[in-house]
């Protein structure tokens, strides 16, 4: 009983600690963003404090996922050296509990707040992102200014030695791999005689309901094709041969980042059964699997630098070998992300191995230090 009691005084100390830290970075994230927001959006439009400031909530959702594991960090050095300036640690030892009961509750904390991150955070945060992206542009549009969309009225050209295809399409679909209302304006070179010359001239206009790239060819829906001897011809499905990669499209029309953690398996899927390129995809799901096991070790990394006596002193430098850790941490979680996001390495090897080091080198340092 005497356990569970300190086990909840020690988890809500970490709670309260979080608590504050989130806090204050919430706070700084809204002050210097709406600053920003007032700055670039307010300098086209006339813009109000107050939407300035929604326009900032909308993206504070991906921007507290992106702080939270230095936010566990911190909290965890917080509660801690507070249990180890007052002596407290010492009393709980003498009471007979041993670090990895008293350090329990953070472990606990730091693996729901990942859990969290994961599941409800992240989907949030994609789906605020893509409404402060149609608000911005709704605004600056009704300031009368232009506003380029990367889903909305797409040029792309191809050609080969003998023709050049303009292509235009009113927009993509939120997987960058569906075109809608599709337009091809083709030109062929002109030739005399046998001799090709520098001049071309036009083909023909094809405009499509649809259109999607599969195995090097567009693939055209519900076709109109027009001809300069003004003959029209309507066809159900048609395909044209293309050197456009996917890829590079899928590339330019969709980032991992604006797809929820729901949403990442069926698109996943989606664009493999594609024979597209998902590796960005894949290793952007495995690193949000792998959330909780960052977190806890990011916890332990903070907790384990304040567990010495203050009388022995030294705090100091244990709390600054311990930041610098965690962001080494952090930046060898995001090289790893980049190799596997290119594919140099299995995804899941990539998301796990630095969390699970981490976590690892945590867990073996604290049986030295406590259990000899």
């Amino acid at each position: 009983m005497i356990g569970n009691r300190i086990q909840r005084y020690i988890f809500m100390k970490c709670l309260t600690a979080l608590g504050l830290v989130v806090g204050i970075f919430v706070l700084t994230i809204m002050l210097v963003d709406t600053v920003e927001q007032l700055r670039t959006v307010g300098g086209d439009v006339d813009l109000s404090p107050l939407t300035a400031l929604q326009l900032s909530a909308m993206k504070l959702p991906g921007l507290i996922e992106q702080t939270l594991p230095f936010a566990i960090l911190v909290a965890a050095m917080i509660a801690y050296n507070q249990l180890s300036k007052t002596s407290e640690l010492s009393v709980i030892r003498a009471t007979g509990q041993s670090a990895w009961q008293f350090l329990a509750p953070l472990i606990v904390l730091a693996a729901g707040l990942g859990l969290f991150s994961m599941m409800v955070l992240n989907p949030l945060g994609a789906t605020l992102s893509e409404r402060f992206e149609n608000t911005r542009a709704a605004l600056l549009q009704e300031g009368g200014q232009r506003v380029e969309d990367t889903r909305e009225d797409v040029w792309l050209r191809q050609g080969s030695d003998d023709s050049q295809i303009v292509i235009y399409a009113q927009s993509v679909d939120e997987s960058g791999l569906v075109f809608s209302n599709i337009k091809l304006l083709e030109e062929g070179r002109v030739y005399d005689g046998a001799r090709p010359t520098e001049d071309f001239s036009f083909v023909r206009r094809i405009d499509a309901r649809e259109a999607v790239i599969i195995d090097g060819f567009w693939q055209l829906t519900d076709i109109v094709e027009n001809t300069p001897d003004g003959q029209t011809q309507r066809m159900d499905r048609l395909a044209i041969e293309t050197d456009i990669d996917p890829n590079k499209l899928l590339s330019r029309f969709t980032s991992p980042n604006t797809i929820g953690f729901w949403n990442l398996p069926g698109f996943i899927n989606q664009t493999s059964k594609a024979g597209l390129d998902a590796s960005s995809f894949i290793m952007r799901w495995f690193g949000l699997t792998a959330l909780p096991v960052l977190y806890v070790a990011m916890a332990l990394i903070g907790a384990l630098v304040c567990l010495r006596l203050s009388r022995l002193g030294g705090t100091s430098r244990l709390i600054a070998t311990g930041s610098i850790a965690a962001v080494g941490l952090f930046f060898i979680n995001e090289i790893a992300s980049s190799l596997g996001a290119s594919g140099a390495v299995p995804a899941i090897i990539a998301a796990w191995s630095p969390a699970l080091c981490a976590l690892f080198i945590s867990l073996t340092i604290l049986s030295y230090q406590e259990d000899g």
